[in-house]
């Protein structure tokens, strides 16, 4: 009798299993092509695109999708949220869906990102592919997949000049010095090490970003104007120009953008103008 209620309890579990997953089977594949659909000639790469779609990848990765119907049962709704949750803090697809759309590049760490995923084969984790029967990646998602951010590696990050053995590195060689003005390097300099770019004549770059130390200073916080303490501390400057942005948290896209900050920063070097940089330096020459 036990033995009869425990076949009947499993079937019962496999028939219902076997059910809810079909449902979702049906309802992802429906969602997918209609996402797909949405735009009707991308310009970017359509096939990278479906993939991502009707392999369910927006799902934990983007910050809207919606879910599907057991979303909000109990269980399934805590472990779907820390998925969603974990798998948005872990990487963000959103930049790289926008790029397949409008035909630009997709953000660099984003690529790595992907290829690492799919050599390792850790995306899409067992527990969503069990219910989510479409979700796995074929060997041929694979390689398309890898040969799309091979592509995409080549057409805007790989440095001029490299050779064949290093075009698809995630991490890529320096470029060859570029061409430089000796008089501009040389005034560039003078300013780098100029404490009057301070509100009190006693701060320059080279305080912070001292060039015989790395470029930083060696302190947990860095040391501004009247010996206030910053909430950061200094990044190295060697090689900064290579920096897709600047600062810690890319606030600024280039060093011209970037160098105009400290200077007028009230906790960093505290000048209140380039009126009165420029006034400083004037008495100087006068």
């Amino acid at each position: 009798m036990i033995k009869k209620l425990l076949l009947g309890a499993c079937a019962v579990g496999v028939v219902g299993y076997l059910g809810i997953a079909t449902y979702i089977y049906n309802y992802d594949s429906n969602r997918s092509s209609k996402l797909i659909e949405t735009v009707a000639t991308p310009k970017g790469d359509a096939q990278i695109r479906e993939i991502f779609y009707q392999r369910g990848c927006e799902y934990c990765h983007t910050g809207n999708a919606p879910m599907p119907f057991y979303a909000s049962f109990p269980i399934a709704k805590q472990l779907m949220e820390y998925d969603v949750r974990k798998g948005y803090i872990h990487f963000n697809l959103e930049a790289t869906m926008d790029s397949l759309v409008n035909g630009t590049a997709a953000p660099e760490s984003d690529l790595a990102k992907i290829e690492r995923a799919v050599y390792d084969q850790t995306m899409p984790p067992t527990r969503y592919t069990a219910v989510h029967w479409s979700g796995s990646l074929s060997a041929e998602d694979r390689e398309k997949i890898l040969n799309w951010a091979e592509q995409q590696r080549a057409q805007y990050y790989v440095t001029k000049g490299v050779s064949e053995a290093f075009k698809n590195e995630v991490v890529q060689p320096l470029p060859e010095p570029m061409p430089t003005d000796p008089k501009k390097v040389a005034m560039g300099s003078i300013l780098y090490h100029d404490t009057r770019l301070s509100g009190d004549d006693s701060l320059s770059c080279e305080t912070c970003h001292k060039l015989d130390a790395g470029g930083v200073d060696n302190l947990v916080t860095s040391k501004g104007i009247n010996g206030q303490m910053g909430p950061i501390n200094a990044p190295t400057v060697f090689n900064s120009v290579y920096n897709v942005e600047q600062f810690w948290d890319g606030r600024a896209k280039n060093l011209q953008e970037q160098a105009g900050g400290p200077p007028l920063n009230p906790i960093e070097m505290g000048s209140e103008s380039w009126d009165q940089i420029i006034g400083s330096w004037r008495k100087i020459l006068i």
